[in-house]
């Protein structure tokens, strides 16, 4: 006799595995293993029945001979791995809610160590469809620590090119002809003179000469070149504290801390 509407009700929990296990009709890049987890053999027997019994286009079932650690069987479902394999987990799902009731399913990856509703989005980030992609965890976590440190260099570069762009405007107000900033030099240039220095920071004058290490106590004296290059700099000033050169205008709260390259 088959099962009826809501007989194996609260008898199926609501946490599925997705791609945990081998398969055992290929290879896992090409097939898909979803797992049920019961209460009780003969639930799994009784599901095992059912899904055999279904219309969906699946390799093989199979019940566990024996209780996992946690101490309940599974039914293992294997599957291609295609492009509708992520309809046909929530499409067999949805029938085994005949039998089981509804129930807020979630579903865990070999990729992905957290339960997942299976019916959001958010869950086929991690279930790989197309056998060309499949990768072990090992391969998953090493391509998303390259992603992870491939956005960290892209934000890094943006905040680079912002502050380089901040340092443009800031030095409209001096009188050089030619600024140039490439990777962390800016270079000076006047109708005669030009001069390379390594940007150390920029931003308020106090965080930055906090944050760099220096106060205006040990501001040195100006050496020739440095004369000439505050000519260069017109109403701006450059200055020496310590082992850099400070420069900034009188009216403006930012500074350009510097260092001879």
């Amino acid at each position: 006799m088959g099962l009826k509407e809501g007989d194996l009700k609260d008898t199926i929990l609501s946490k599925v595995s997705i791609d945990e296990f081998e398969p055992k009709t290929g290879d896992s890049k090409d097939v898909l293993v979803l797992g049920f987890h019961v209460l009780e053999q003969n639930v799994g027997d009784d599901l095992y029945s059912f899904l055999n019994s279904s219309i969906f286009e699946i390799r093989d079932v199979e019940v566990s001979p024996n209780p996992n650690k946690s101490g309940y069987y599974m039914v293992f479902i294997e599957m291609d791995r295609n492009e509708n394999v992520v309809e046909n987990i929530r499409s067999i799902i949805k029938d085994v809610e005949n039998i089981s009731g509804k129930l807020s399913w979630k579903g865990k990856t070999h990729i992905y160590d957290s339960y997942i509703p299976v019916f959001e989005d958010e869950i086929e980030k991690y279930i790989i469809s197309d056998p060309d992609e499949y990768m072990t965890k090992e391969e998953w976590e090493e391509k998303v620590a390259q992603e992870e440190e491939q956005e960290k260099e892209r934000k890094a570069e943006e905040a680079r090119l912002d502050v380089n762009n901040q340092i443009m405007e800031f030095m409209k107000k001096s009188q050089v002809l030619g600024l140039d900033i490439n990777e962390n030099q800016i270079t000076f240039k006047d109708s005669k003179n030009h001069a390379t220095l390594e940007i150390v920071n920029f931003g308020p004058a106090n965080d930055i000469m906090e944050e760099v290490g220096i106060s205006e106590s040990a501001i040195g004296q100006l050496d020739s070149r440095l004369r000439l290059f505050n000519q260069m700099l017109g109403e701006m000033r450059a200055i020496p504290i310590d082992d850099y050169i400070v420069i900034f205008n009188p009216g403006q709260e930012n500074v350009l801390v510097t260092k001879e390259c």
